[in-house]
């Protein structure tokens, strides 16, 4: 969508950063834009995943873990670096006809959605691997307003009306359980990393599991980070390259097939039992960027491109600009200090 190029200058002017651990600094906001408008290539559309807007902040605790981040967010023994995040997040799906305000059975499904992410990372510099935890908790369907969202922003910038928002599927509560393991798998030299990971999906949002590989080549500090300060924040500048591909079976995918409450409306039944495409259960894709940082600020960009997520509507591609900005100055401490 052109409004996301509005999004995409203030990025760059903010000076951005990475998914990578940053020592420097103990409190981060982090500012993500996924849009399909964001095109190398310059074949941006706006269908499918059309936009995802996320806000985060990142921060070192002091006092102990309580409930469930004490039961359910594990740590990555006691050399780990914990960062700990808060965000929220609007996602919406639509179909490739924007115009029309009939059902399109042959298409994706209308769908918005909002929500808030709770998580911990946790990194050991010594044995070089990672745990992301994550509970993601809101809801879909007219409650998130992505409708209202989509059509003030087209509206102000000239763009299409979306029409379709009327057929968008039914509300219904979102709360998912994901978990990430990270680890590396090859660094011969400073300036090469491999890293895998895989991740598992659970609730009534998406359940699913993925597989990844992050190649990453460049000048970069050490992707897991190191228990001495000064290695691992070795380099003010940082810019590197990589490359992901990735593979995904996924069961369940409310924002595709409807949610908890699909069943109780009637409009939906109706739509299904007319619906002509069907969810892909395995995907395959790759992501490829580069990646800027600045001192303690950061910007990484990527090109995300999958096969189809829907049966008959072709792979579909978006970009991704993620921003880090330290809002601190106060550096990570030691893991061997137990803080």
């Amino acid at each position: 969508m052109k409004h996301s190029l509005i999004c995409f200058i203030l990025c760059i002017l903010s000076l951005t950063s990475t998914a990578q651990i940053t020592q420097n600094a103990t409190s981060i906001l982090k500012l993500n834009e996924i849009d399909d408008y964001f095109n190398l290539w310059g074949r941006g559309t706006d269908r499918a995943y059309t936009n995802g807007s996320c806000i985060g902040y990142l921060y070192m605790k002091k006092k102990d873990d309580r409930f469930l981040d004490k039961w359910v967010m594990p740590k990555a023994g006691k050399s780990a670096i914990n960062v700990w995040d808060w965000s929220l997040m609007e996602m919406m799906m639509t179909p490739n006809n924007l115009e029309d305000s009939n059902y399109i059975p042959n298409d994706f499904y209308y769908a918005g959605s909002f929500f808030a992410i709770h998580g911990l990372t946790s990194y050991n510099p010594q044995k070089k691997y990672s745990l992301h935890s994550e509970i993601v908790f809101g809801f879909m369907g007219p409650w998130a307003l992505g409708g209202e969202l989509q059509k003030m922003m087209h509206s102000a910038l000239g763009d299409e009306k979306p029409q379709g928002w009327g057929n968008q599927l039914p509300n219904a509560p979102l709360l998912n359980y994901n978990f990430t393991f990270q680890r590396m798998l090859w660094n011969p030299k400073k300036y090469l990393e491999i890293v895998g990971a895989a991740t598992a999906q659970g609730g009534t949002m998406i359940d699913g599991l993925n597989a990844m590989a992050t190649i990453r080549v460049g000048l970069f500090n050490p992707y897991f980070g190191d228990e001495d300060l000064q290695k691992a924040t070795r380099h003010k500048f940082q810019v590197y390259a990589f490359f992901n591909p990735t593979a995904s079976y996924v069961m369940y995918n409310a924002l595709l097939q409807g949610g908890l409450f699909r069943s109780q409306s009637q409009q939906f039944r109706e739509q299904s039992a007319a619906q002509v495409t069907r969810m892909n259960p395995f995907i395959a894709g790759y992501d490829y960027g580069v990646g800027f940082v600045v001192n303690r600020c950061s910007f990484i960009y990527s090109q995300q491109t999958a096969t189809a997520w829907m049966s008959g509507t072709g792979k579909h591609s978006v970009g991704n600009i993620m921003v880090l900005i330290a809002l601190s100055k106060r550096p990570v401490p030691s893991p061997s200090s137990g803080q």
